[in-house]
């Protein structure tokens, strides 16, 4: 999932009690000096469920794409 940023940074951490998180982190510019938004990789049955990970009236446009261990499901 990709939260694509709209204005001050937000969601820097994962809240607490988040286990369908696997992987977190901020979007940096090039020189990192500017947020641009958050990746995340979780474990959701579906996409409004993998949104809710984020805050989203954060984000100008949040992204959520299908994906397991090993790549893409064919």
């Amino acid at each position: 999932m990709l939260g694509l940023g709209a204005g001050l940074a937000a969601d820097l951490t994962v809240r607490p009690g988040r286990d369908e998180v696997i992987a977190y982190g901020p979007l940096l510019s090039d020189d990192g000096t500017a947020w641009l938004g958050t990746a995340a990789l979780v474990q959701a049955p579906d996409a409004d469920q993998a949104r809710a990970i984020l805050t989203t009236d954060r984000y100008a446009d949040i992204e959520v794409h299908n994906w397991d261990f090993g790549g893409r499901p064919s």
